[in-house]
């Protein structure tokens, strides 16, 4: 297949937004409501740092799990964070059902206050039916305002270069116009929403594309699961958009109102 739904969804840790402490909620049921073929994941705990919530719900659910450590975490499970000295652990995974393989990992980081000091993105690539597909799954720093910018820069020097089919997917903690601005080249591939889930005012979770190796057919902001942040949910597709093939008198007519105006009178701009 050259077709592919993929969803991208920061877990804060699987407990609830709420005062410590923070209960937890249905991990394997917010993972199978995304209803993906490829899920990137933030903040996936791993309270003795070898498996957590979201690896028991790969199991459960027929995904084949890659994993990018962020950093320690306290191991308080009412109110997990990244913590130097924590012993459990959390990071960025890539979910899938279909071929994959380990790529790397690029390093954004160092950036200061970043609790996760040499931060880095997981970087694999898929297999759609011969058709290769690197998704870079990131999760940047919250240090506004300097942090996420920082990074961005970084990682605008790290992805493959352009022909590469290529997505950018997961929490940048960044609004989107000036993602774009730093991601020179690429799109988003949802607007809307994403944080805070109850009441959100900003989009700070994205999936990145370029035209012309990838296209996106849907993209959306989905309900809350339990999280802090709204999921985020794409259909894309790998090389550049199919020609319209319908007959000529099937395709949508144009409604734009002709210039009716005697040639001599239009503006010099419309001629």
């Amino acid at each position: 297949m050259s077709t592919l739904s993929l969803a991208t969804f920061n877990t804060h840790f699987g407990v609830r937004p709420v005062p410590p402490p923070r209960p937890p909620y249905d991990v394997t049921a917010a993972i199978a409501s995304l209803d993906a073929d490829v899920v990137v994941i933030q903040e996936a705990l791993r309270p003795d740092a070898s498996r957590g919530p979201v690896d028991e719900a790969a199991d459960l659910l027929g995904y084949d799990v890659f994993y990018e450590a962020t950093g320690p975490t306290s191991e308080d499970p009412g109110s997990p964070r990244l913590d130097p000295q924590g012993t459990a652990e959390s990071g960025i995974c890539v979910l899938t059902r279909v071929p994959t393989r380990r790529v790397g990992a690029l390093v954004v980081g160092p950036t200061p206050l970043d609790s996760a000091p040499l931060r880095t993105v997981l970087d694999v690539e898929l297999d759609l039916d011969g058709a290769p597909l690197r998704l870079i799954a990131v999760h940047l720093t919250s240090r506004l305002p300097f942090g996420p910018p920082q990074q961005l820069r970084r990682l605008a020097t790290l992805v493959p270069p352009p022909g590469t089919p290529t997505v950018v997917a997961g929490d940048c903690n960044f609004w989107g116009p000036g993602v774009i601005a730093i991601m020179r080249g690429w799109k988003r591939g949802v607007r809307g929403r994403t944080w805070p889930a109850a009441h959100p005012h900003s989009q700070i979770d994205h999936v990145l594309y370029r035209p012309g190796d990838v296209e996106v057919e849907d993209g959306r902001v989905l309900p809350g699961v339990g999280s802090d942040h709204l999921p985020v949910r794409v259909e894309l597709r790998v090389g550049p958009r199919p020609p319209d093939l319908r007959r000529p008198d099937l395709r949508r007519p144009d409604l734009r109102r002709p210039d009716l105006r005697r040639p001599d009178l239009r503006r010099e701009e419309d001629r």
